[in-house]
């Protein structure tokens, strides 16, 4: 047996976020409340990660979620069954990462999961990108944007080497094969 790799062009979303004034908002509130996990729970070095079920009964973070929902369903099309159903989505996970510098994020998937995302919360140009490992892709950080792409892309972020920090949310989906809607 012989295993090649291949790089193939997956897409990737990139998209403003009309209420990232009050995403930004309530994360800086809902972040004075948070305990981080440890880092060694996580392939994401930062200052401060939340627990991975982050604040799920927050209105404005469920709003987000929803509209990259609907982002990655009008673009990745997920879940079609071979009865003319479809699978729905849901975000199985949602956490905040606080990276200070001399932090960062190994390279990494987030493989059981279908699609992810990294949302930038407070970011500048110049700090540390978001860069897919095997194509080395970098998307610059912009506040107020989002990148979902497919979970099993491999993904990282350099050392932040500023002392402002880079804040992020992010988060996973994961096709529901139990609930199917109908297309007529």
């Amino acid at each position: 047996m012989k295993v090649i790799s291949v790089k193939h062009p997956a897409g990737i979303i990139l998209d403003d976020y009309e209420f990232a004034d009050k995403v930004k908002e309530q994360v800086f509130f809902s972040l004075r409340f948070s305990n981080p996990i440890p880092q060694d729970h996580s392939n994401v070095k930062a200052s401060h990660h939340t627990d991975w079920d982050w604040q799920p009964n927050n209105s404005t973070f469920r709003n987000l979620k929803a509209y990259i929902k609907e982002k990655i369903d009008q673009t990745f099309d997920p879940g079609y069954t071979s009865t003319g159903g479809r699978c729905l989505i849901y975000c199985s996970t949602f956490w905040a990462n606080v990276y200070e510098k001399g932090d960062y994020a190994q390279p990494h998937c987030h493989k059981p999961a279908h699609y992810s995302f990294a949302y930038f919360v407070k970011a500048k140009r110049h700090h540390a990108p978001l860069i897919f490992t095997d194509s080395g892709k970098r998307i610059r950080p912009k506040e107020g944007m989002f990148v979902a792409f497919p979970a099993y892309l491999k993904h990282h972020v350099p050392k932040h080497r500023y002392s402002d920090t880079r804040i992020t949310l992010s988060g996973n989906f994961e096709i529901d094969r139990s609930k199917v809607s109908i297309h007529t």
